[in-house]
């Protein structure tokens, strides 16, 4: 039979719409009527069974991971023309030819002349008109001019002003989420630092899973990056913005804290609805709020649970209806803190399946997890270990991560994440004193080769 071919050109069997995906990405051959051959087309990445591939014997039940889309073959050959729901909008390009002296609406309505389709916008947001290389944007009583060539960022949206009256609007496919030697000082104690010359880059469709012991930052960083907690010094950049100095960026940074932010009073639906009539923009007609609580509560499997009172529903399903709440804004990157702290197991991996569908759909997952297991490290991008004072331990492939450790302590490979836990805290015989301070795990970390593949790399890549 016919070998299937997979990617994200229109010319492929199965077709992936995502920006991860390669143009010819893999191709199946067809073993039996059972087994297929999987087979990477030159380097693009493919993971089958945890592990990175070149080829690997599948069946249709197989979990693979195809760039940074996490399916099977069945799902693939019953739906080839995959396009994941994307609430983020990747890679949105589109092109408005104004009339000379014409006066067209922009907003999230999707009536308007210019369809911003995004809940941090006004349903009417702005008028606009153009006069030869003069571009004036009217937002209620403020007014802006630009002239050919000139760009502005608004929400999720950047919108090139050119020539011929062409208005360019795209949304930027890979956001960058970016930590520049921060420190977070201990209030009244600027030498005790709760993070320690933390530089990292998160990229937007990656989930990151941070770990580490009590008292090593997890939760600071967390708060540091949506601005909860100010910075002793370094800053914290999204695509290139400085966060202090451009608050309105925060509104691309939903953060779940460890406790429920729900009015246990309320309906899952009602909590959905108050907090869309708080945080849309005011002038979303009640119609639009609906239709946005009507997504949320498919996209989190919460309709059966729709007029049920908070208090009457399970934790695993509370946790989802917080995670709606801070999906209403469809923010950029998610910080969640703890979400699957104190959940059964079933709950908790439904939750990071949650997280992995998220990521996939083109926002960054930040999840603080208090101990992992294999199985959800699986569904993570890169590993985070914060040690004690909030020192980096370690930044990389999840499944790596056990590895590295051993090889410090010149132990066999351990398959289970508890085993960093007992590296790092490890003490010296015959006494309560640690074998390995958190400052010398943390040069260890910067000579290896991890620091410069995952670190180093994506910094200078960002700064040129």
């Amino acid at each position: 039979m016919k070998a299937i071919s997979i990617g994200k050109a229109p010319d492929n069997d199965c077709r992936i719409h995502h920006h991860s995906i390669s143009d010819h990405h893999a191709v199946v051959d067809v073993l039996s009527g059972a087994e297929y051959l999987l087979r990477s087309r030159g380097s693009a990445p493919l993971v089958v069974a945890r592990q990175s591939i070149a080829r690997a014997q599948i069946d249709k039940f197989t979990p693979l991971q195809i760039g940074q889309i996490h399916i099977t073959l069945g799902e693939l050959l019953a739906n080839p023309n995959f396009e994941p729901k994307n609430h983020l909008l990747a890679c949105y390009d589109q092109t408005y030819t104004l009339v000379e002296g014409q006066i067209y609406l922009a907003g999230s309505s999707p009536v308007c002349d210019v369809a911003l389709a995004s809940p941090r916008l006004p349903w009417h947001a702005f008028r606009i008109s153009v006069q030869k290389d003069d571009w004036q944007i009217k937002n209620g009583h403020r007014r802006l001019s630009f002239q050919t060539g000139q760009s502005w960022q608004i929400g999720p949206y950047h919108l090139e002003f050119t020539a011929n009256q062409q208005l360019k609007v795209r949304t930027q496919g890979d956001e960058t989420l970016t930590l520049h030697n921060a420190y977070t000082a201990l209030p009244g104690n600027a030498l005790l630092h709760s993070l320690h010359d933390v530089s990292l880059g998160f990229r937007s469709g990656e989930f990151i899973g941070i770990i580490g012991p009590s008292g090593a930052g997890k939760s600071t960083l967390l708060k540091t990056i949506r601005g909860l907690i100010p910075l002793h010094s370094g800053k914290i950049t999204l695509s290139g913005h400085d966060l202090e100095r451009n608050p309105q960026a925060y509104k691309a940074l939903g953060m779940v804290p460890q406790d429920d932010v729900v009015i246990e009073e309320l309906t899952v639906e009602e909590n959905l609805m108050f907090a869309a009539r708080l945080r849309l923009p005011p002038d979303w007609p009640r119609e639009a709020q609906l239709a946005k609580v009507d997504a949320l509560l498919e996209a989190m499997n919460l309709q059966a649970q729709r007029h049920q009172a908070c208090t009457r529903i399970s934790g695993g399903q509370r946790k989802r209806v917080n995670l709606a709440l801070e999906l209403l804004l469809e923010p950029t990157f998610l910080l969640a803190d703890e979400v699957c702290s104190g959940l059964s197991a079933r709950d908790s991996d439904n939750i990071l399946k949650h997280l992995r569908r998220l990521a996939d759909q083109g926002a960054g997952v930040l999840l603080t997890i208090h101990s992992p297991d294999i199985e959800a490290l699986d569904l993570m991008d890169r590993l985070l270990v914060l040690d004690t004072g909030g020192y980096i331990a370690y930044y990389g492939p999840p499944l790596e991560a056990m590895g590295y450790f051993s090889r410090s302590q010149g132990i066999s490979t351990c398959r289970s994440p508890k085993l960093i836990f007992d590296v790092l805290e490890k003490k010296k015989p015959g006494s309560d004193e640690r074998a390995v301070t958190p400052q010398a795990h943390y040069e260890q970390f910067k000579n290896s080769r991890h620091y410069r593949d995952y670190i180093e790399s994506v910094l200078e890549r960002e700064r040129s």
